[in-house]
């Protein structure tokens, strides 16, 4: 039986550079890899949770994922889904759904340069780990 090691998610994009720093700018990612038709990004070097963005036209791109993708979005977990969209304002992407309350979280729901659905979220409660109790 085969091991996966890593999993990412790789975005068919037109402008790798703009693509980049739009991605550093939403969530604080660092470039781990760089090639001229494919940049990886990443919170660590080393971290298991990466982001690629490859030229849509690149000869590395399965002939079957080229063209428009369907069916997905991307889900991208902050601290402050507000502050992001302030981020990457500058950009000037579409903003489907502003900030708001969703649930027991606040959301917002964008388009990236190439046109892709990015579902910005906050942790949900139960998610996220309380904090100890000190012992004494």
């Amino acid at each position: 039986m085969a091991i996966a090691h890593r999993i990412s998610t790789n975005l068919l994009t037109r402008d790798i550079a703009a693509s980049t720093e739009f991605y550093r700018a939403l969530c604080g990612f660092r470039q781990v890899h760089t090639q001229t038709w494919y940049v990886v990004l990443a919170t660590q070097p080393d971290s298991p949770f990466q982001l690629g963005l490859i030229d849509w036209v690149s000869e590395f791109v399965p002939r079957a994922a080229r063209g428009v993708a369907q069916g997905s979005y991307l889900e991208i977990v902050v601290d402050d889904v507000s502050a992001a969209i302030d981020a990457i304002r500058p950009f000037e992407v579409e903003i489907i759904e502003e900030p708001m309350t969703f649930g027991e979280q606040v959301r917002a729901v964008i388009r990236d340069l190439d046109g892709h659905v990015i579902d910005l979220t906050t942790p949900h409660a139960r998610y996220v780990i309380p904090p100890r109790k000190a012992v004494g």
